[in-house]
């Protein structure tokens, strides 16, 4: 017996559902005879390729270097057949990011890379830092785009671009344009979750200079974010990219401080694991590019 394309699809499909029932659907297959393509296919690799946790499957570390070789083979299948062969990139590519980078410089970059291989079918999820780094370790993307910092055995990264944060408060405010350090100890503050790449790098500007903030209300989207800013529920602190649209209507004003809140993204990638062609490619875009092209 050898492997099949099927096995395959089946392979990557369970990867990214985390279920063999929804493998089954993705790929119009009935749900035992997906059970039955991964049992062979275990078999014939002789270990098993994923783990239970939860209702949920997991690929094990052993199989994960099997699958940007099962998803370059696949690719380049659907490449053929799209393409009748010409080298044109097709297929998917899946990407993990962070909410500042996924809502305000992906999809721009996903867009021009789209027009030169329109083929190419993505699929973007977008959290927090952490569900970023979960992504990637379990699989379920080939690329994430992360901000801040991160430092994980498993994955490679490479610094891409540098962001700037800023402190930023209602229009409605009446306070100065400098804020002092006493200034934002004694203020409230609206801020990301714990986890964030957003809270993790506000957190290490502060430092020892402010043992503690004053925390009003934790937020898992930049979007209520700002809106409970421009309520006056207090200061909120945001990459610049994500605050232009209310800076231009005038809803909230930004302040110089003392800190300093300039952070690098990041593209992170699993240790050992060979990109494929779409992802390389994709990567490749992403590096020749400015954040000023990137945001004008």
């Amino acid at each position: 017996m050898k492997i099949t394309l099927r096995q395959l699809q089946i392979f990557e499909a369970v990867v990214h559902t985390g279920s063999v029932t929804a493998a089954a659907d993705l790929v119009a297959i009935s749900q035992p005879a997906a059970s039955q393509a991964l049992r062979e296919l275990e078999a014939l690799l002789g270990r098993p390729l994923f783990r239970r946790h939860g209702k949920r499957l997991q690929i094990t570390p052993q199989a994960r270097n099997l699958l940007p070789q099962a998803r370059a083979v696949l690719s380049q299948i659907e490449q053929i057949e799209s393409m009748g062969g010409s080298g044109e990139l097709s297929g998917s590519l899946q990407l993990a990011s962070s909410v500042s980078v996924g809502n305000y410089l992906l999809p721009r970059q996903m867009a021009e890379f789209k027009e030169k291989h329109p083929n190419i079918r993505f699929n973007l999820e977008i959290g927090n830092t952490q569900s970023v780094i979960q992504q990637l370790l379990t699989g379920k993307a080939e690329v994430g785009f992360i901000e801040g910092y991160c430092q994980h055995a498993e994955l490679v990264v490479e610094t891409w671009l540098q962001d700037e944060m800023v402190v930023f408060g209602s229009a409605l405010l009446e306070s100065p344009d400098e804020l002092s350090w006493d200034d934002l100890a004694k203020a409230s503050w609206v801020m990301r979750e714990a986890g964030s790449g957003t809270r993790n790098v506000l957190e290490q500007a502060i430092g020892a200079n402010l043992p503690q903030l004053n925390i009003s209300l934790s937020l898992a989207h930049m979007e209520a974010v700002k809106q409970a800013v421009i309520y006056k529920m207090g200061l909120g602190c945001l990459s610049k990219l994500a605050l232009k649209q209310e800076l231009d209507a005038g809803l909230i004003r930004v302040f110089k401080t003392p800190l300093k809140l300039n952070r690098n993204l990041l593209i992170v990638t699993p240790k050992g694991s060979a990109l494929t062609q779409n992802a390389q490619k994709f990567v490749e875009q992403c590096q020749e590019v400015q954040l000023s092209s990137l945001i004008d």
